[in-house]
């Protein structure tokens, strides 16, 4: 019996460090220092723009597992994302998957107190690698993007109290978080058609021979507006809305846009 116990633990722990996206939470300074393991899941709408491969956007509906884990320290965190969203396209049909990875750092705006709003500002890399699995698009119907991002994170929390007396224990927080990518740098597929595969190519070859390096200052945007939930044993749940835009440009045959709008539950498990 305690061995299946185990054994679940460790599934449970091993989903959670491999998954995707949590963004830093922080419901007061603490003096001391927490870490958590992130669990997110995602539903929602995506739209996309490809006119390196079909001069034409379609849309999808798409879902996810995420997931991380979240370090605070007095006036600081460090948050890890790692996530797989895939999609699927009504017109052409098919099937889409992005895999994004990010590592943030945010530092307190203001000093520890016992005010309810809470003011973060910092830094992150990242990345992310688009693959479309379009049938319809017959010689054009595999395609793959791959971008490194360095972006500017901005949070801003309010925090409602158990007690009016006391802000240092809030049962809620309210947030809105704005990441804003100052640089892009990529590999986009160059041309109008793609190449037919050979018999000796590999993976890596297959899926960017035809591709060409792209770069982009302030590719876009992301917005996170939400509530998280702050139990009294340390955990916390949150849910909330989220809308990620990514463009390199209206001009030139490496056009690609893509917007995804979801709405998220996560849970944070203190450890």
């Amino acid at each position: 019996m305690r061995e299946k116990t185990l054994l679940k633990s460790l599934v449970v722990a091993a989903m959670m460090a491999a998954g995707g996206n949590a963004f830093a939470q922080s419901a007061s300074a603490d003096k001391g220092n927490s870490f958590f393991l992130n669990l997110r899941g995602d539903f929602g709408a995506t739209s996309c723009v490809e006119t390196s491969v079909v001069p034409f956007s379609f849309l999808g509906f798409t879902s996810g597992v995420q997931g991380g884990f979240t370090d605070e320290w007095k006036r600081c965190h460090i948050q890890f994302d790692l996530g797989w969203l895939p999609s699927i396209t009504v017109h052409p049909s098919g099937t889409t998957h992005r895999i994004t990875t990010k590592l943030e750092f945010l530092y307190s705006c203001l000093k520890p107190s016992d005010s309810r709003w809470h003011f973060w500002s910092g830094a992150s890399v990242g990345g992310f690698a688009d693959a479309k699995l379009l049938p319809d698009l017959q010689n054009a119907q595999t395609t793959f993007s791959l971008f490194g991002t360095i972006s500017a994170e901005e949070l801003v929390q309010c925090d409602f109290a158990y007690d009016k007396d006391d802000k240092s224990h809030p049962w809620m927080t309210a947030f809105v978080k704005l990441s804003l990518p100052l640089f892009a740098s990529g590999s986009r597929p160059g041309f109008a058609y793609v190449q037919p595969p050979l018999n000796d190519d590999d993976i890596t070859t297959l899926l960017t021979r035809a591709n060409e390096p792209v770069n982009k200052w302030f590719p876009g945007y992301t917005y996170d507006l939400g509530f998280t939930v702050n139990l009294r044993n340390g955990n916390r749940f949150a849910f909330g809305h989220r809308v990620d835009f990514f463009t390199t440009g209206k001009k030139g045959a490496y056009r690609y846009d893509n917007a995804c709008r979801t709405g998220y539950i996560q849970f944070m498990f203190k450890i």
